[in-house]
């Protein structure tokens, strides 16, 4: 995501939400390292010490029980969060294992604000 994605196209129009959660040992001090991983300033990070987002997605944009993390959800320009942020361009899980589809799904979109 930072190399391929951030550091490709440094002027790109894109804003990016990390939320990280407390599993697999995560701490709100592990997260705030984690900043490392992506430090584009493009990039806000959120600390979910309660995994409340990830029981929220995986709820009501996964549609199934359970907990969403090492996740991405892309939204293009075009979307508007009135319940749910609607329409979803592309998920995946997990982040590192579908970066590929990640970056496929992300590019028509950073091609069109770069065009108009």
């Amino acid at each position: 995501m930072q190399r391929e994605i951030l550091e490709a196209d440094r002027s790109a129009d894109i804003a990016v939400y990390a939320v990280w959660v407390p599993f697999l040992g995560g701490t709100q001090e592990s997260a705030n390292l984690a900043r490392r991983v992506l430090p584009d300033p493009r990039v806000i990070h959120f600390w979910d010490g309660s995994a409340l987002t990830s029981e929220w997605f995986a709820e009501n944009v996964d549609h199934s029980p359970g907990s969403a993390w090492d996740v991405y959800y892309l939204y293009g320009p075009q979307a508007a969060w009135s319940g749910v942020p609607d329409p979803l361009v592309s998920s995946g899980a997990t982040i590192i294992g579908w970066s590929s589809q990640l970056k496929a799904a992300i590019e028509p979109l950073l091609a069109a604000t770069s065009s108009g």
